[in-house]
């Protein structure tokens, strides 16, 4: 099932809070959601895949993490709640009385290991592991008195209209980057195709080009659209999913990540280069196969023939 129809089907469905399942040693290999943005609390569709081996436990606890980072990235305003818990109640009170809506991620539904396990997540990102974690814009301003606080003199609901703000302007594409040019001037460079790949959220048919199966041993990866270096040799590896997959981005002190995340609407993450903003794929989350080894790590980035070049080092 496609994920517009998931979506169409969730939203049909009455409103509740994200649903984990499996334990710490489960992958999770399917998720539908939609946006808080519509008034809607954040729903997800998954299913466990149980693995065995050590390692692959190692693996499912960086993909939660992965997987937690992304639900913050993706909603203006992400709650980290339990549903008994009379503090989050309050925290939730307290926004639905300024009129703001938010996604909410109910732990206690989880399973005590997943449970645990996002707590100590939220204690490395933030410094707390108790709930409620309230998060504006990708930022944590606290819990559950913090939220009450802020909403009382005011400031909670100016917070979230700049988040939302900043949202709507993700989704749409106004967001402003460092190299600027007009529409014009990117059509005339790029031509038609890359200027749909990049400048409007393109794609390609998957399996259809020369950097899928390509492996190279040196040199790096960079952007069609500017020239920005994204990705190191090492760090394309091979996936079965019809693009060029990467596990890491490279970073610069002046630029910072040169390949960034933002929402875009269809509830999965837009990468795009970080110094001109041209769309280079989504993150998502490749399956373990014998073929594949490699799948299920987390954070993996594809990266269409067309988004890139390939330059010596």
């Amino acid at each position: 099932m496609n994920f517009r129809r998931r979506v169409a089907q969730a939203e049909k469905r009455s409103l509740s809070s994200l649903n984990f399942s499996g334990s710490a040693a489960a992958v999770v290999s399917a998720v539908t959601a939609f946006s808080a943005a519509r008034g809607t609390t954040l729903r997800s569709n998954l299913r466990a895949r149980h693995v065995t081996m050590a390692a692959k436990t190692v693996q499912a606890s960086a993909y939660l993490q992965t997987k937690v980072e992304e639900m913050v990235a993706l909603q203006p305003v992400m709650l980290f709640s339990k549903s008994w818990c009379p503090f989050c109640t309050k925290a939730k009170e307290a926004m639905k009385q300024q009129g703001i809506r938010f996604a909410t991620c109910e732990l206690d539904t989880l399973g005590e290991e997943v449970e645990a396990e996002v707590q100590d997540i939220l204690l490395g990102i933030t410094g707390a592991r108790t709930v409620p974690r309230v998060f504006v814009g990708g930022n944590c301003i606290g819990g559950g008195t913090d939220t009450q606080n802020l909403a009382a003199d005011g400031s909670l609901k100016k917070m979230v209209d700049e988040a939302m703000e900043t949202y709507k302007n993700k989704v749409t594409g106004a967001v402003s980057f460092q190299l600027q040019k007009s529409d014009e001037e990117w059509q005339s460079e790029l031509g038609t195709e890359k200027f749909r790949i990049l400048r409007r959220r393109g794609t390609e048919r998957p399996g259809s080009h020369k950097y899928d199966k390509f492996l190279p041993e040196a040199g790096h990866f960079s952007c069609a659209g500017c020239g920005l270096p994204l990705y190191s040799a090492s760090s394309k590896f091979a996936s079965n999913c019809g693009w060029p997959v990467f596990d890491k981005c490279y970073a610069s002190d002046d630029l910072g990540q040169h390949v960034v995340g933002q929402p875009d609407g269809s509830g999965a993450l837009e990468i795009v280069c970080t110094r001109c903003g041209s769309h280079l794929g989504h993150v998502f989350y490749d399956s373990v196969t014998e073929a594949n080894p490699n799948g299920g790590e987390p954070e993996l980035k594809d990266l269409k023939e067309e988004k890139m070049n390939i330059l010596p080092q």
